[in-house]
């Protein structure tokens, strides 16, 4: 008999799991009884196989966006911070749904080469508050657009805040800890276009179907 459980509000929703047989996959928040913001990763397919599948994801978040695992069921992850960060959280699943089991993982440095334009990308992170200062290397024609360019892609994929006429510099809202979080959104900061079409692609393609519907 098909049962739906009480998840809280759904994040994100990877419709086609292609690490095992296409199941739809979905990222939920909400806060336990302490007050802190928890995301849980589920599926309503009845494989054999699938809470291994659901903790290699779930694992994946912690590597990828310096989450920590919350609760002992090895589906449910958290930022250390206590905050929600709830577009970043949606990134960070998306990426985690995108590793094959067994495949080895790193969090990702604070900069990248930049195809674009030839260049080097850093995030400089400030010591004395959670803020990181976007910096490029290369000719000065062009820099201060393009690092402007990667600030504000970090905004929309993260709900950062731009420090007030400091086109270069990022800042999170809360106590900080989020090295890892933004080297992994940097990667796709790059070409925030193409992520944001691919989030939305993402979450169209189908819905978290419920045991009956779903393939067994």
């Amino acid at each position: 008999m098909a049962r739906i459980l009480d998840l809280g509000a759904r994040v994100e929703l990877t419709a086609i799991y292609p690490h095992f047989h296409d199941i739809s996959i979905g990222l939920y928040q909400h806060t336990n009884e302490g007050g802190q913001v928890q995301f849980q990763v589920h599926s309503y397919s009845a494989r054999q196989g699938v809470d291994n599948c659901l903790r290699h994801v779930a694992a994946s978040m912690v590597l990828l966006g310096g989450m920590e695992a919350a609760g002992g069921n090895g589906h449910t992850v958290r930022f250390g911070c206590g905050g929600s960060h709830v577009k970043a959280c949606r990134r960070v699943f998306i990426e985690a749904c995108k590793v094959p089991p067994g495949e080895a993982l790193q969090a990702k440095p604070l900069e990248i080469f930049d195809k674009k334009t030839e260049r080097k990308i850093t995030l400089e992170k400030l010591s004395d508050k959670e803020a990181f200062r976007v910096t490029a290397d290369g000719v000065e024609d062009g820099k201060a657009r393009r690092i402007a360019a990667v600030a504000g892609g970090l905004v929309k994929l993260a709900d950062l805040a731009h420090v007030e006429g400091e086109d270069s510099l990022v800042l999170f809202p809360c106590s900080g800890g989020h090295d890892a979080l933004v080297g992994l959104l940097l990667v796709r900061a790059l070409n925030v276009r193409a992520a944001m079409r691919e989030q939305d692609g993402a979450a169209g393609r189908g819905v978290l179907a419920a045991p009956s519907a779903q393939q067994q």
